[in-house]
């Protein structure tokens, strides 16, 4: 319904935003928002006006200043891991409270020791970092999409610069696809997101270039962004002018199962909001990154999610799950369309950048200017 282009995006949209609860109480929430050639980072309370806690300039471990790529909450928020856009091959590691960088791994592949660009990382289970642990355990995308990896490090091994040598075992370079986009469930099953539009499940990403399943949709654009539920469920992804819904099951994880492919369906803005809105989707801007709320974070039995969220331009639109597993299990084609679900739209009368959902019901949202504030569903 909206279009345009990705030709002047690049193949894999880096986290600039992330937020999670602060310390073990888990009592409140805080937002780090990566500010690039300014080589700094910036932090915010997760209240509702976004109150500024101050910021760091980022240094790699030799003391140069570094453009920031990526942020990644880790250790409850003690922690911070970031990319480089200077040292296309690091992950570094921030203790927030002081800026200092605790430590920085430079990525290399056992295969003739070949540098591997980071592209994005990711826990490699979901909601790692809402524990408070001395290890980080990653998944990766490198080389413009082409190299998938996983990592794993003991910060207490000290603090310095490493060379983490990436086994063989836990790197891959695909020939055949680029991929842009990757979540991951509790259990470590990784979801990939690909320019073609389609999305594969992995169980075991370095075994074989066969995914589990490959999972098709109407778009034929690159997939900017993806969320998968904790339990591994239901799937949500975007490209530039779609949103999309599916619900998968144990088999669809596992290779060799032969499961049929799962239905998917469109998350859309309804037809009385188009027109309210006529005016901000004349020119649209892409989807941001659609998510699942982030109750599930709790490993309380029963718990599920209850809320789809994603952004269009000023625009915040929302779905419940609930109404979007009713109509993905009433689905039936019509003449080869998706079934639509349509969501609720308010105006935030500023444009959202970025947003990560946080706790039981919070989103904390990246708007112009650079203000951070965090919003309640």
């Amino acid at each position: 319904r909206h279009p345009s282009s990705m030709s002047d995006m690049t193949p894999i949209s880096p986290q600039i935003l992330d937020a999670g609860p602060r310390g073990a109480a888990n009592l409140e929430n805080m937002a780090a928002l990566s500010q690039g050639s300014r080589k700094t980072i910036s932090f915010f309370k997760g209240d509702a006006g976004g109150t500024p806690i101050g910021s760091h300039m980022v240094f790699d471990f030799n003391g140069e200043q570094q453009s920031v790529g990526m942020v990644q909450t880790w250790n409850q928020c003690n922690d911070m891991l970031l990319t480089s856009l200077d040292k296309r091959q690091s992950v570094l590691l921030m203790d927030t409270e002081t800026g200092a960088t605790k430590s920085e791994l430079s990525l290399r592949r056992q295969q003739k020791n070949w540098n591997l660009d980071i592209e994005s990382i990711t826990p490699q289970q979901k909601f790692e970092q809402y524990r408070q642990t001395n290890q980080y355990t990653l998944f990766g995308l490198g080389d413009g999409g082409h190299t998938v990896f996983a990592l794993s490090h003991d910060a207490r091994a000290g603090e310095n610069v490493e060379e983490m040598v990436i086994r063989a075992d836990s790197c891959r370079k695909y020939k055949s696809y680029i991929f842009t986009a990757h979540a991951q469930t509790k259990a470590g099953f990784l979801a990939l997101g690909r320019t073609d539009g389609a999305i594969a499940l992995y169980d075991s990403i370095m075994q074989s270039e066969n995914a589990s399943c490959v999972i098709d949709s109407a778009a034929v654009d690159s997939v900017t962004s993806i969320d998968v539920a904790a339990d591994g469920s239901m799937i949500i992804w975007t490209t530039a002018e779609f949103v999309f819904f599916t619900r998968v099951n144990a088999r669809h994880w596992s290779k060799g199962t032969k499961e049929p492919k799962p239905a998917v369906i469109k998350l859309c803005m309804s037809e009385a909001d188009e027109t309210k809105f006529a005016a901000e989707l004349k020119c649209p801007p892409p989807w941001r990154p659609v998510k699942f709320d982030a109750a599930t974070h709790k490993d309380e039995h029963g718990l599920y999610e209850r809320e789809i969220i994603s952004y269009f331009g000023r625009l915040q639109v929302r779905w419940s799950v609930r109404e979007a597993m009713r109509v993905w299990e009433a689905h039936t084609e019509d003449n080869g369309q998706p079934a639509l679900l349509e969501g609720n739209t308010a105006d935030m009368h500023a444009q959202v950048y970025r947003h990560m959902t946080v706790g039981a019901d919070s989103d904390i949202v990246a708007l112009e200017n650079e203000i951070v504030k965090s919003l309640h569903f």
